[in-house]
């Protein structure tokens, strides 16, 4: 134990090394955000705007990844202000202090926006997002107020812990789990600080973390008010009534304890991977495809102009509605998944059967039950040369309307529960490709390597 104990400081020294910020970045990161909120400040008092900016997030705890930053940088109004007046100074002030943005949307409409540190060397994005300067956690006006209270409860309290945060972030972010968004269902960045503040250290939290149960409860404060039952609960601090982790998938929570137990049993520092993998080639697809004997289907159209914490919930709702018409039509599915690449959207299924003979049997009512009998009877009548009993009900033999999947995905795909936005793309065109015909555009490659297991 000793031994293993001492491999694991050495992996995580080494590591540390690796994805820390060394003291220049820090300095320009920081150096960024400030002049951010110089400006934000002084534009607001211009404008005659009660507001004042505030650093939140990783940049403003020292827990973010080398390279990595996030700069987020909350404007707080007065509370008893109005949303659309929030809504319509907040954006009218970050933007003006943007020579180049991008309007967003989560809770509420937010501005991503770019600047250059001081030199004009290097450009920073950074997110400016108006919210309400309330006294308390329990009196929230939007989502987003909740935010400055995280950042207060966590700066008191992770000094000493930084690095420990950026061993679990690293090691999330290698097994493919970190992040709160839609597309990834993992581990947040609050969620991973508040997971080092409960167990001390990275190596105690995989421990902690291997021998997990399915809805696991974690309250830092005690007083937790939640009564979800997800995979796992981690009462915020500073609201008794969410689980920080309700965006944690079963699935991100089970990859989690299975690569504690891995890191655990065989330490490596191959469980920090930083080198993104190379895209696997059409080539290599084509290869696999062959070797599994299974058909891939990928509806493919254009990525309708939301983002993604939006768009990802209607590709799932697409992927379940069209996976229920396969399966109706007699296919068989046996995997599936959605992604966004780029410009592009597509949902993939994988075939187990996607060619069907002409024929289909269809099993009416017991012969027994005389009424619908002759209902059965007189609506397959053209069919009675093809009638049978079977088990004691009416069998009719009738012919399928489609014999093969990508047919019947090309025609009745419309028919499907899409989603709003994910439906008019749809509406302005789409493709329904096969095995050799999938393109592979950028990204691609990377969502098959994922999807085929290789990392």
């Amino acid at each position: 134990m000793m031994k293993e104990n001492e491999e694991i400081k050495r992996i995580c020294k080494e590591v540390i090394a690796r994805i820390r910020p060394d003291e220049e970045e820090k300095r320009q990161v920081k150096a960024v955000a400030d002049l951010i909120i110089a400006k934000i400040n002084k534009k607001a008092l211009e404008m005659g705007i009660e507001a004042h900016a505030i650093s939140v997030g990783s940049t403003a705890r020292n827990t973010w990844i080398s390279g990595e930053a996030d700069i987020d940088i909350f404007i707080m109004f007065p509370a008893e202000m109005s949303e659309e007046d929030l809504k319509e100074k907040g954006l009218a002030l970050a933007k003006s202090i943007s020579d180049r943005y991008e309007e967003r949307y989560a809770s509420h409409p937010y501005i991503h926006a770019y600047f250059y540190d001081a030199e004009g060397r290097t450009e920073h994005e950074a997110d400016l997002v108006p919210c309400f300067s309330v006294k308390d956690a329990s009196l929230l006006k939007s989502a987003v107020d909740r935010t400055p209270f995280h950042n207060e409860y966590v700066t008191k309290r992770i000094p000493g812990l930084e690095e420990e945060v950026l061993l679990v972030k690293q090691f999330l972010k290698s097994a493919g789990i970190y992040g709160s968004e839609q597309r990834r269902k993992g581990f947040s960045g609050y969620l991973c600080e508040l997971l080092v503040l409960r167990y001390s250290s990275f190596a105690e939290l995989l421990r902690n973390a291997s021998e997990w149960q399915y809805g696991e409860r974690i309250e830092i404060e005690g007083g937790g008010k939640y009564k979800g039952e997800d995979a796992l609960i981690v009462i915020d601090p500073v609201d008794p009534n969410r689980n920080v982790a309700a965006a944690v998938s079963p699935d991100s929570f089970c990859r989690l304890i299975d690569a504690a137990r891995d890191f655990l049993a065989c330490p490596d520092a191959s469980f920090f991977a930083m080198e993104k993998k190379k895209e696997m080639s059409r080539a290599e697809f084509v290869k696999c495809v062959e070797e599994r004997g299974t058909e891939f289907v990928m509806v493919l159209f254009e990525a309708p102009d939301v983002v993604e914490d939006i768009l990802f919930p209607q590709l799932r709702k697409a992927e379940a509605s069209v996976t229920n018409l396969i399966e109706r039509n007699g296919f068989t599915v046996y995997r599936s998944d959605v992604s966004v690449e780029g410009d592009k959207a597509f949902l993939m299924f994988e075939l187990l059967v996607w060619n069907l003979p002409q024929v289909k049997k269809h099993v009416g009512p017991p012969v027994t039950s005389k009424y619908h009998s002759e209902q059965f009877k007189s609506k397959y009548k053209p069919f009675s040369f093809r009638k049978r009993i079977e088990n004691g009900r009416y069998v009719v033999e009738v012919a399928r309307k489609y014999t093969d999947a990508v047919e019947l995905l090309k025609n009745e795909l419309r028919s499907c529960s899409l989603g709003k936005q994910v439906s008019e793309s749809i509406d302005r065109g789409y493709e329904v490709l096969r095995n050799e015909e999938i393109r592979f555009f950028k990204g691609v490659g990377y969502f098959f390597r994922a999807y085929f297991g290789f990392g």
